[in-house]
């Protein structure tokens, strides 16, 4: 019988249903995040498919990301950007005038990523494709999980007290003297509302939200905003809860300076994706991030980047299509498993029942079908060309270009008309619904416009 401790894994940690941590067996200050070809949507949990290149893709452009954020000369040129010109003026200048930008002029970004791994050691990100299995390693952190508590007819989460370093210090500790925690949110940045997005329900439900989100108007779908806007929603709860900015300060647990830093730190996080994006001709429209505190030994706490950077984390779009699990979203969108699995959440919430899986598969009758055979062949496409772009070269062979890619799409799935797909009309009720496009290609560069804009 193997030992798993001695295995390049290490000792397993947690498993979810697309990603498993490991610990390190190397160093006991490390974790190792496996990516899988594994998908999850809708809260679901693992999908009937696995996607090709979609694990090694996933863990090439983590690295790619977060090495291009660690370098201190990324942040410098981006104040030059001709792809942020269409944020305000004094917008912009607040930013590039922050302290916390100043700190990644000098320093790059602080992030808990260490290395890409495998069974013989460090790996080269651009070998990526032909290696072995390989792993994402970064610096542990502490994750301060809530307690559930049924009190009347309200289901209430009950966070560690996390603020006092002392008590923090308490959990763990790593060899340097440092702490590390995981901030228990999850930070959604956007810099417009495509069509399906969830922030067009909440500002029908609740047009006063447009005031805590500091826009002028109420958007219209497809429409890009002046500046870009933060959300906060939970972390560690079954179901992502939207916060108020009071609630996610007092969840996080840290200081009034060190939560400025935090936001700070998401915009010129999300600016520098929008650069890198539209310098490739795709557009970004949301994404979320997620963070760890560091207290070192002596010294303020620090911010450090976390988890990973990829399309399952960002809306990307090109010439109107989804360039992320987004793309399966609308693959799956309005068939009779997410109408029940809809349904099926409602009756959870207000029974106070946790498992609106087993109410929708048992209850309801439904559960995701497998993709057909033209939706597969497809979407294999998606991560290996994605991660190709990036890189500018060829680290997944035999992978389309993103021209081509997109092309597919295109083909496959015009807007308005229903995929058939090779099974017949099961999947006749399927419709992809491209977006508008925001960034116009011109024969000398890319530029942007706000929706309606024809000047």
């Amino acid at each position: 019988m193997s030992d798993l401790s001695k295995s390049p894994e290490g000792k397993p940690i947690y498993e979810g249903s697309v990603k498993r941590l490991w610990q390190s067996p190397d160093d006991a200050d490390n974790l190792r995040f496996e990516f899988t070809d594994d998908y999850s949507i809708f809260d679901w949990g693992k999908m009937p498919d696995t996607i090709t290149n979609k694990g090694k893709a996933l863990a090439f452009l983590g690295a790619h990301f977060f090495e291009t954020f660690g370098e201190a000369k990324f942040w410098q040129s981006l104040r030059e950007s001709k792809y942020l010109k269409r944020f305000g003026g004094d917008w912009l200048k607040r930013r590039f005038s922050h302290p916390v930008y100043e700190t990644l002029t000098t320093s790059g970004l602080p992030h808990h990523f260490k290395r890409l791994v495998n069974a013989g050691g460090t790996v080269d990100r651009t070998a990526i494709a032909t290696t072995d299995k390989v792993y994402m390693e970064v610096v542990k952190a502490n994750v301060p999980n809530p307690e559930l508590r049924k009190m009347l007819n309200h289901e209430l989460y009950f966070y560690p007290h996390v603020s006092d370093q002392s008590k923090v210090r308490q959990s763990s500790t790593a060899a340097d003297g440092s702490v590390r925690r995981l901030v228990p949110l999850e930070i959604v940045f956007r810099f417009g509302m495509p069509e399906g997005s969830s922030l067009t329900s909440r500002l029908q439900k609740n047009p006063g939200y447009l005031r805590e989100l500091g826009l002028p108007a109420v958007p219209t779908p497809g429409e890009w905003f002046p500046v870009p806007v933060i959300e906060f929603f939970t972390k560690l709860e079954p179901s992502d809860r939207l916060l108020s900015w009071t609630e996610a300060s007092l969840m996080s647990g840290l200081s009034a300076q060190a939560f400025e830093d935090l936001l700070e730190t998401t915009l010129y996080c999300a600016l520098g994706l929008y650069h890198l994006f539209a310098e490739k001709g795709l557009e970004l429209w949301d994404g979320k991030f997620e963070f760890v505190v560091e207290y070192p030994a002596n010294g303020k706490p620090r911010i450090l980047l976390a988890d990973s950077i990829g399309p399952d984390e960002l809306r990307l779009i090109c010439r109107g299509h989804h360039l992320s699990k987004e793309l399966i979203r609308q693959i799956y969108k309005d068939t009779p498993w997410t109408n029940a699995l809809s349904k099926a959440k409602d009756l959870a919430k207000q029974r106070l029942e946790p498992d609106f899986k087993r109410i929708c598969a048992e209850e309801l009758g439904q559960t995701p079908a497998p993709l057909t055979v033209a939706e597969r062949e497809i979407v294999d496409g998606l991560y290996g060309s994605l991660a190709n772009l990036m890189a500018g070269t060829e680290v997944f062979p035999n992978q389309p270009t993103m021209d081509d890619f997109v092309n597919t799409l295109q083909t496959t799935f015009p807007q308005d008309k229903p995929d058939v797909g090779a099974s017949g009309n099961r999947h006749a009720h399927r419709k992809s619904q491209p977006l508008r496009t925001a960034i116009h290609h011109t024969d000398k560069e890319i530029s942007v416009k706000a929706r309606g804009d024809n000047k």
